[in-house]
């Protein structure tokens, strides 16, 4: 017997600069993701961007946000806006009853994340992204088993890299600002890095940053490092670019160390993918004097920093379950990007 699907829920998407390619990849071409939700309406403040993309797919467009706000046929706003004062938008939603799917970076001010976050929990308005994960994904629930398992002992160190070639030109948007773009390729790509060490090593005492620029158009780096001092003593590492083109594109290489062992992550996508294909995960133990080595394997679909449409989806029909990332762990986060902001040094 097959379990019916509730409907998909209803999504009004607000921002397509980015969320154009994202919603036309993930949810109009994608049919597994359609059983949980669909974009019914889309809204962008420049009406040939709407338009465009409403006729492209068949569905009405808007150019005021409060539009979709005022319209009871919408479950949830899709807000794909840059960060800076994010947490107010988001605020807006919560106060008109409408969930939350939104993307990483959340907010660039930790305090005002904490807060709207927090104030959702107490009206029971889901608010999602993709990183951190809202519920631990499968590469995540691995590295704690495999904690578990081999009494792998505290984290020591960890090294975690992103990258791609973009080959841009300044536009004068968000991406060329100091202010709204801190770190740049850290803040883009190594976000994801930065949250998953922050879920597995806890919260961070200090940071450092170096930028570079080498090949990029815009007066912001494309190269750089975050280093990363935890409360526990363990040390991390991010390496994101936006200038290398080994035909591998955002591989999240990730290695971790701990007392007793090593876990090795790679996030595999090709030139030639058009998504993430999978995930594999090794581990190096020495067990009563034995190497043991262990790996697995899982679907891209299920990684870290992958949005978790059918957990939004149970999330706004049930209410926040019992293993979603608290809010704290998410402004965590925005506090390391806050501190590496001061830290850094324009070119």
């Amino acid at each position: 017997m097959t379990t019916q699907l509730p409907p998909p829920l209803r999504l009004g998407l607000v921002g397509l600069r980015f969320g154009a390619g994202l919603a036309q990849r993930q949810i109009f071409n994608d049919p597994e993701n359609q059983k949980y939700v669909r974009v019914v309406k889309v809204c962008d403040r420049i009406p040939e961007k709407a338009d465009a993309f409403a006729e492209k797919n068949g569905i009405p467009a808007c150019y005021d946000m409060e539009e979709l706000l005022q319209d009871p046929e919408i479950d949830a706003i899709m807000l794909m806006v840059p960060p800076a004062g994010r947490a107010a938008l988001v605020r807006r939603c919560i106060d008109a009853g409408k969930h939350v799917l939104t993307t990483k970076p959340f907010e660039l001010d930790p305090e005002a994340a904490l807060e709207v976050l927090k104030y959702a929990r107490e009206k029971n308005v889901i608010v999602h992204l993709n990183s951190p994960a809202p519920m631990p994904s499968c590469d995540l629930k691995q590295i704690r088993e495999w904690q578990a398992k081999y009494d792998l002992g505290r984290p020591v160190a960890a090294h975690w890299e992103s990258y791609a070639k973009y080959n841009e030109k300044a536009d004068g948007s968000w991406f060329d600002s100091y202010d709204s773009c801190p770190a740049a390729p850290i803040f883009r790509l190594g976000i994801y890095g930065i949250n998953e060490l922050i879920a597995i090593m806890g919260k961070v005492e200090n940071v450092e940053v170096v930028t570079g620029r080498i090949a990029t158009g815009r007066p912001t780096p494309d190269n750089a490092q975050l280093l990363m001092r935890f409360e526990s003593g363990a040390i991390g590492s991010i390496y994101s670019s936006l200038c290398v083109g080994d035909g591998v594109y955002y591989p999240a290489g990730m290695t971790l160390h701990f007392q007793n062992g090593t876990i090795f992550k790679r996030q595999v996508r090709t030139y030639a993918d058009s998504d993430f294909t999978r995930v594999e995960l090794s581990l190096r133990v020495v067990v009563n004097g034995e190497v043991i080595e262990e790996s697995a394997t899982f679907p891209a679909t299920f990684r870290s920093g992958a949005y978790q449409y059918a957990n939004f989806a149970a999330s706004c029909r049930q209410g926040y379950q019992e293993d979603e990332t608290a809010p704290e762990t998410i402004a965590e986060g925005i506090r390391v990007i806050a501190e590496m902001k001061k830290k850094e040094k324009p070119l």
